[in-house]
């Protein structure tokens, strides 16, 4: 694992990782979602605006997730199909 300082929204922060590059990848995706949600709501303080960020977040990851398991039930119909029509041949 590898030391790396990222600064995320004007805030320095040090991390061992075994990838440094998409750790500072991560931080560079937070910070422009940070400045978007920032525009957004100004009022809001960077605890504040941490936290809706992880609920979006959060919210991607449930969703992916139902896509994942949508797909991998075609996927099993596809499997089954394709072995009914080569048990067939």
């Amino acid at each position: 694992m590898q030391s790396v300082e990222v600064e995320i929204f004007g805030r320095k922060f040090r991390f061992r990782t075994d990838d440094p590059e998409q750790t500072q990848d991560i931080a560079s995706t937070i910070n422009e979602e940070l400045n978007t949600l920032q525009e957004l709501y100004e009022n809001l303080d960077f605890t504040r605006l941490l936290l809706l960020l992880a609920l979006r977040k959060q919210n991607e990851i449930i969703s992916l997730r139902k896509q994942n398991q949508e797909l991998e039930k075609n996927l099993e119909r596809v499997n089954q199909m394709v072995e009914k029509i080569v048990g067939e041949i």
